[in-house]
């Protein structure tokens, strides 16, 4: 059986960053299969006849790093080659492919989500709070099994560590479907790269329930503002208020705040096209700005906020919401979600507030509607102050309803 084994790299189309798709290209008996390696390389940095790295700098931790991935994936290959001539069996290229991504099966999948959870971050694939939530979903399920094969990877297994996460870590039915829909993510990228494994979420189905998320009413953002202007609040407080504020007015997400610029202000206008959307096409967002959100801008060059990390100003907004005596744990987002309720509120219509949150689905938008509907019934509670009749009054009420019945027929 004549075998031959190359890593080659794909440069007939090189990407934006200037690098190329590495695969490990074998053959058996004239019959040719790739593997993709998952590395991209610069091709003026890469010898096409040894089938080798060549480092960029010195050091190039990178380049050491992926050496040891390509050497690792070739003696898979040489280790399923030695097997077969070991045993006199015939090897074809449909068994080596089989072989190889079954190989892969006896990994831990743990393992595989910590690697590509640190790969998605370090490409910016995905956002950090979106890093820190999978991090969280994946941490849970470290607690709940130390290691986890693929095919260990069964319907009862998540059934089993979601009734965990219920008794054992008392989470919310809401965030323990968050879980395994992260979890559901890394399986389906897991099936993306090869791997094979019989897919649990054929089974396993995600359950999403309606959750409005807290915003601040009306009074609660004027009180907020008399505590911003108020000389006597600690920086720290004014800082985060500052930007929190102007997203009150707004509608801009954290990661839209920490990049905003004085350049995004055009005829009193915020144009600026999300960060969370920057991928996929969208046209820039306008939103006028009213006298209330340019009297948080400050600067007329440059970012217009000094920011903390997400983190930190999430602690700083729970501080200021206890301070306030308020029963609600705000964070970042709180203040895009109170945009969007106080502008149905105070009578905007649904479809300018879709442009002005850019979204890209009139859904979206519409959870502002249901909340402002909501608030509306609970305002009938004012009515609270005053006596309830005593039940001798009601039936009085009721007689009088019916004798006046009576006297109508």
């Amino acid at each position: 059986m004549k075998t031959s084994i190359k890593v080659i790299i794909k440069d007939d189309y090189i990407k934006k960053d200037g690098t190329c798709p590495l695969y490990l290209q074998v053959f058996i008996e004239k019959k040719m299969t790739r593997f993709p390696l998952n590395i991209n390389w610069p091709p003026d940095y890469f010898d096409k006849t040894s089938g080798k790295l060549k480092p960029r700098s010195n050091p190039d931790k990178e380049f050491n790093d992926y050496q040891l991935i390509i050497n690792s994936q070739v003696g898979r290959v040489n280790e399923i080659f030695l097997h077969y001539r070991l045993s006199k069996k015939e090897l074809s290229v449909d068994q080596l492919k089989k072989d190889f991504y079954n190989w892969r099966t006896k990994q831990d999948f743990l393992v595989f989500w910590a690697n590509e959870l640190e790969d998605r971050r370090k490409r910016k694939k995905i956002e950090e709070s979106t890093y820190s939530s999978q991090k969280a979903a994946l941490s849970k399920l470290k607690q709940y099994k130390e290691s986890l094969t693929f095919n260990e990877l069964t319907p009862k297994l998540i059934e089993n560590w979601k009734a965990w996460m219920k008794s054992k870590l008392k989470n919310s039915p809401n965030t323990i479907e968050k879980n395994v829909k992260d979890l559901r993510t890394y399986v389906n990228l897991a099936i993306q790269d090869g791997i094979v494994m019989d897919n649990p979420f054929k089974v396993v189905k995600v359950r999403q329930f309606e959750t409005l998320p807290e915003v601040l009413t009306i009074e609660q953002v004027e009180k907020l503002i008399e505590l911003y202007e108020d000389q006597e609040t600690p920086d720290n407080w004014r800082r985060v208020l500052q930007h929190f504020l102007f997203s009150c007015f707004t509608g801009l997400r954290i990661s839209d705040i920490q990049r905003v610029r004085a350049e995004n202000i055009q005829d009193g206008c915020l144009v600026i096209v999300p960060h969370k959307t920057r991928n996929k096409k969208i046209k820039p967002v306008t939103i006028p700005l009213h006298d209330v959100a340019l009297s948080f801008i400050e600067k007329t060059a440059g970012k217009l906020f000094q920011t903390f990390s997400e983190q930190h100003s999430r602690d700083l907004l729970k501080d200021i919401a206890r301070h306030m005596e308020w029963n609600i744990s705000p964070g970042t987002h709180t203040a895009r979600h109170t945009f969007g309720t106080n502008f149905i509120e105070l009578g905007g219509d649904v479809i300018t507030l879709k442009n002005y949150m850019g979204h890209s689905k009139i859904q979206t938008t519409m959870q502002y509607v249901h909340i402002s509907e909501n608030r509306k019934k609970e305002q009938i509670n004012v009515f609270d102050r005053f006596r309830r009749p005593s039940k001798k009054s009601k039936q009085s009420l009721e007689n009088t309803a019916q004798e006046g019945d009576e006297n109508q027929i």
